[in-house]
């Protein structure tokens, strides 16, 4: 039995953005001027986990922590559901095959490409359920989930949801598609945008940036301990040429004091912090997170439940420190306290803490998938 479609701004998926992968993609090469860098760059795509994913479905991403985020909703009514990372719709079709009382799926995402993959799988779900026609209304917003609240209102499901799962970073869809510039395993142009519409690309970044600017990324954003020194070399290798493509960025970062022959400090590769930060400035995924999780929480009904993957230190901070405020809790003064001054009033409790320490996979997941490895799951209720 089919399920009524509700689709928001006038998709044409026909065609994803950006087009399919190529046959024998082209290599841009580094400069034979340049041969040690262009073995740190050679060092570096062999030393990467980044390898080709997909699900059970085909689907070119592996959703992790599927079993918690489940369990997290498990014997729970969800009639109203949100996922603001759509994606590949993996975490999002399961709950739909798990909760034939859900009557309204909403899916989030900015890539026309994550909906042409995630719709069909959406739909199937909900034939599979075995619901009567019209059961359940899919939802589909081009858009990002920060402005779910707006969106949410538009389709009357503000302070109507059951549940919201935001699984944030990027994808191995992003990662594993050389032309969107996230990866380093195979050369592509710097683009590292989520979706098509955005304006900044990492590209206009390193070439246009200032030199501070560029250095206050790769500190507060990449946790780069060579943040001056990465920036001055990127500036350098700029004002001889543009740098066009992921590995010319990574030859012009170079490797780092205390790196050894293979490109490794210790067991951490220095590449990866800058480009995290650079990706980070890009899609302003720390903004989103931070704009996103006071929406959702408004937007959930009283024992709604919120869950949020993050995969690195910026974005679980955020999160543990947002969870904290919403459960009432004071937060940690940044200057010590005179005995003589007021205690800080408390914030309002709206939600309680699910979980106390972020949950995290186990030892076969990570041995299943190693992209699971620094996933990190918290969850609240509204109260």
């Amino acid at each position: 039995m089919g399920s009524r479609v509700a689709t928001s701004r006038g998709l044409g998926l026909a065609r994803a953005w950006p087009r399919a992968r190529p046959p024998a993609p082209r290599r841009c090469a580094v400069p034979s001027a340049r041969p040690a860098a262009a073995a740190f760059a050679r060092a570096f795509a062999a030393a990467s986990t980044n390898a080709p994913q997909a699900d059970a479905d085909g689907a070119p991403h592996v959703p992790v922590l599927m079993r918690q985020v489940m369990e997290c909703f498990e014997g729970r009514s969800v009639r109203a559901y949100v996922d603001g990372t759509m994606g590949a719709g993996g975490h999002a079709s399961a709950m739909v095959r798990a909760h034939p009382e859900m009557r309204a799926f909403v899916g989030f995402d900015v890539d026309p490409a994550a909906h042409a993959l995630a719709r069909p799988r959406l739909e199937a779900a909900a034939r599979s359920a075995g619901r009567e026609d019209g059961a359940t209304r899919l939802h589909f917003q081009l858009a990002n989930f920060r402005d779910m609240r707006v969106e949410l209102e538009a389709l009357q499901l503000r302070g109507q949801l059951d549940g919201v799962l935001l699984d944030l970073g990027v994808s191995s869809m992003h990662l594993d598609t050389p032309e969107r510039g996230f990866s380093f395993n195979d050369d592509g142009p710097l683009d590292m945008r989520m979706g098509p519409g955005a304006a900044l690309t990492a590209e206009a970044l390193v070439n246009d940036w200032p030199e501070d600017e560029i250095a206050r990324v790769l500190r507060d954003y990449g946790e780069e301990r060579h943040w001056r020194l990465l920036a001055r070399r990127i500036c350098d290798v700029r004002a001889a040429r543009p740098i066009r493509t992921t590995r010319e960025l990574v030859a012009a970062i170079g490797r780092v004091p205390g790196v050894n022959k293979r490109g490794r400090s210790g067991n951490v590769h220095p590449a990866p912090r800058a480009i995290q930060g650079i990706r980070i400035a890009v899609t302003d995924e720390l903004g989103a997170a931070e704009a996103a999780i006071p929406a959702a929480i408004d937007c959930l009904a009283p024992g709604g439940r919120l869950a949020i993957i993050t995969f690195h230190s910026l974005e679980d901070r955020i999160v543990k420190n947002a969870f904290r405020k919403f459960a009432g809790r004071v937060e940690a003064p940044d200057r010590p306290i005179s005995a003589w001054e007021m205690p800080p009033e408390p914030p309002p409790k709206i939600v309680k803490l699910v979980t106390r320490k972020p949950i995290v996979a186990d030892e076969e997941e990570v041995g299943e998938n190693v992209r699971s490895r620094s996933a990190k799951l918290r969850i609240c209720e509204k109260l």
